[in-house]
């Protein structure tokens, strides 16, 4: 491969440059086993280097670009965690009183209790004080001598645990 001040973008048709993408190209398909994820990987690298650098002014462009296309995939992954989830929006319990339906829900809240038991000791008392005694995040941080933001964290992290639970297990959709 030629220098890399030899390398320039608007000769994408250099054997050099190709040899370079193409080594990209391997090196994030190695992150990833999704193929279209890959893709946009692999062009949302292209981009951001094109936008920040000249493939000539870079010292090792593989290897520079390597570090955006990190970069890009935690950011993507970043985006694909939920950030928040409002578990008054996820029902647990149909308004069908058939018996085949409350057994399903007795099911549902046996599931929900067990996601509570497996949660850590203060998870789960600060997800039961807010859900459970309607407590404020004040009242909980103070009552548990701990500051709001862990109230937070913790009542975040339980919701995203039983809406993935209860979405593993299929109860999410209309059964």
């Amino acid at each position: 491969m030629k220098p890399s001040a030899e390398l320039h973008w608007d000769e994408l048709e250099n054997n050099d440059v190709k040899d370079l993408l193409t080594s990209l190209k391997a090196f994030i398909r190695s992150l990833t086993v999704d193929q279209s994820q890959a893709d946009d990987i692999f062009q949302e690298t292209v981009l951001r280097t094109k936008r920040s650098k000249q493939l000539s002014d870079l010292e090792s462009p593989l290897a520079y670009m390597i570090t955006v296309s990190k970069t890009v995939l935690y950011d993507l992954q970043k985006k694909s965690v939920p950030q928040y989830v409002d578990i008054e929006e996820v029902s647990i319990q149909s308004d069908d009183y058939s018996p085949s339906n409350i057994y399903l829900n007795q099911q549902k809240l046996a599931l929900v209790d067990n996601i509570l038991l497996n949660m850590s000791p203060i998870r789960r008392e600060i997800f039961l004080l807010r859900r459970v005694e309607g407590l404020s995040r004040d009242d909980i941080a103070r009552r548990l001598c701990v500051s709001v933001e862990v109230v937070k964290k913790h009542l975040t992290r339980a919701m995203v645990e039983i809406t993935v639970k209860l979405e593993e297990a299929g109860w999410l959709e209309d059964n």
